[in-house]
């Protein structure tokens, strides 16, 4: 896609998405905990894309600037402000002067798979089984596919239910401008793009595309319908968010029971309840088990870490007052009884480590003596471990210390931050640790939220890096966005509340090599979480000189 270009129609009030649309403009709003316009670009961005045309709204220029600055750094960006919106066709009109290559043209609301063949002139559709044409622009094409006729939004039902999703495909720049150029009449007090693709296909050959995956969020019931369906975790469980505001979460109940009991404990402590979604109920069937609770609306704290431009200042603030909330969790401590911290450390940083690497079918990778990765020179995990054993041993000795209760996976996705409060809430638990426990080690949920700021590991768990692997010692990767935060920040405040960042660190290495076999499904991740955590351990390895 290096010899493309992509246009980006965000202009416009939005007013079918109101209210919504009063605070973020509708590519901004958030689905599946990122903004809805990322899950295209970052598809198109990884595969070399990289000039951009934004038609923007005057009032909503600010933020989807503010957006692009935060999660990319290397693209070549215009923005045209449509002052007085006429319709889609007016907003791409006003790029005419910047349309030099063969160009894709995206509207703001779509949703869809990128995994597409961009060699020809193509208006992706989908096919509808109601009788909601009207709503529509729909296409009729021959037996070829080839599209001989456009009806924008009938009154009447046509002999076709192909209906143009918001995604199309023109090879030929010089014709798109002749298009832009021609003189068209306005249809139901607009400007209509089904216009200027009449006359492309006058002129061209274009064919139907059949998009198999589209998700429409251009009106307020569909944003709604969007957003719940995107709500999802790992691939064992399963959600359903109600009209009422209540999430129910089910799997089998090997997976969940740790979950429940940790929820239902924490529920009853009144110090701690406040931290977590009001639990509602749960329910056992079998080898299912689910729960329900409340669904707490808002961003998540990886929300606002990858997409929104805040300053460091405002990121010390917001991170010393999470910290705070969570530390209300390490300040309990276990009563007499309770299992042995130290078995359970040794298990958690070592065995484990040990019994997941060995799942990891990348044995070339693996056992390398050493691995450069982006110019530098890092010891492999084999002859890392026992360079660095006797820390590990020094972490389990220390662990009583810091026993106390722990949240277990308090990454930054699983933080919701609501900013009107600087109130945190805490889901999807662990509630293990080694054993069924709701106690632990507090220096690994420390470390679990440092490898969020520091490790970037919603960056990678979200696609977010491009990976060039020359051999399986040879690796350089690189995120897409040059616009991170200084990890210094946030380890600044680790530090003030009693942790020591090298503990930290070593346990983060750790915790990245003991998470790759658990991305099975993506293999280039994989690889990354292997080289993020060998940076880890070889600064260790440093500090252990």
């Amino acid at each position: 896609m290096k010899n493309m270009q992509l246009i980006v129609l965000m202009g416009g009030k939005a007013t079918r998405l109101a209210p919504l649309s009063y605070s973020l403009p509708k590519g901004l709003l958030s689905i599946n905990q990122k903004p809805a316009i990322y899950n295209m670009l970052r598809d198109y961005v990884k595969n070399g894309l990289r000039d951009i045309t934004f038609v923007v709204s005057p009032g909503n220029q600010s933020a989807v600037k503010s957006f692009l600055n935060k999660a990319f750094g290397m693209l070549n960006i215009n923005f045209v402000v449509q002052e007085n919106p006429q319709g889609p066709l007016h907003a791409l009109a006003l790029c005419r002067d910047y349309i030099t290559k063969p160009t894709l043209l995206l509207l703001g609301d779509t949703l869809c798979e990128t995994n597409l063949d961009y060699s020809y002139d193509w208006l992706g559709y989908m096919n509808i089984t109601d009788n909601s044409h009207s709503r529509w622009c729909l296409i009729r094409t021959n037996a070829k596919n080839e599209v001989v006729e456009t009806i924008d939004k009938p009154n009447f039902t046509p002999e076709t239910n192909k209906v143009l999703i918001g995604l199309y495909n023109f090879c030929d720049p010089d014709l798109l401008r002749e298009a832009l150029d021609q003189k068209f009449e306005k249809k139901r007090g607009e400007y209509q793009l089904s216009s200027m693709i009449e006359y492309y296909c006058s002129k061209r050959l274009m064919k139907g595309l059949l998009i198999k995956s589209w998700v429409d969020t251009g009106t307020l019931y569909d944003y709604n319908t969007a957003f719940k369906n995107s709500i999802n975790g790992r691939v064992f469980n399963d959600f359903h968010l109600d009209d009422f505001g209540v999430l129910t979460k089910t799997s089998s109940y090997d997976k969940l029971k740790s979950e429940v009991k940790w929820l239902e404990k924490i529920s009853k402590d009144k110090s701690l309840a406040p931290l977590i979604p009001a639990v509602y109920s749960t329910e056992t069937s079998g080898n299912t088990i689910s729960y329900q609770i409340e669904y707490i609306p808002g961003n998540s704290m990886a929300e606002y870490f990858m997409f929104y431009d805040i300053a460091d200042e405002n990121w010390q603030y917001i991170f010393s007052r999470f910290i705070s909330a969570a530390a209300r969790f390490w300040g309990k401590k276990p009563p007499r009884g309770a299992p042995n911290i130290k078995e359970m450390t040794k298990y958690m940083y070592l065995d484990k480590t040990l019994e997941r690497i060995k799942d990891w079918s990348r044995r070339d990778i693996l056992n390398q003596a050493t691995i450069t990765c982006n110019g530098e020179t890092l010891v492999g995990f084999n002859k890392l471990l026992p360079a660095l054993r006797l820390r590990i041993e020094k972490l389990v000795e220390t662990s009583p210390k810091f026993y106390s209760i722990i949240h277990g996976d308090p990454c930054f996705s699983n933080v919701v931050y609501i900013p009107q409060t600087t109130a945190f809430k805490f889901i999807d638990p662990r509630g293990n640790f080694c054993v069924d426990t709701i106690y632990g080690d507090s220096r690994y949920d420390a470390a679990k939220i440092r490898h969020c700021y520091h490790g970037l590991y919603d960056y990678i768990t979200q696609g977010m890096y491009t990976l060039t692997e020359h051999s399986a010692k040879n690796f350089e990767f690189k995120f897409l966005t040059q616009n991170l935060i200084n990890p210094a920040i946030f380890d600044d405040v680790l530090e003030r509340n009693g942790f020591d960042i090298n503990d930290i660190e070593l346990i983060e290495g750790l915790l990245f090599i003991s998470m790759i076999p658990l991305h099975h499904d993506d293999k280039e991740a994989q690889v990354i979480y292997y080289l993020t955590g060998l940076k880890c351990l070889n600064n260790q390895l440093k500090e252990n000189i």
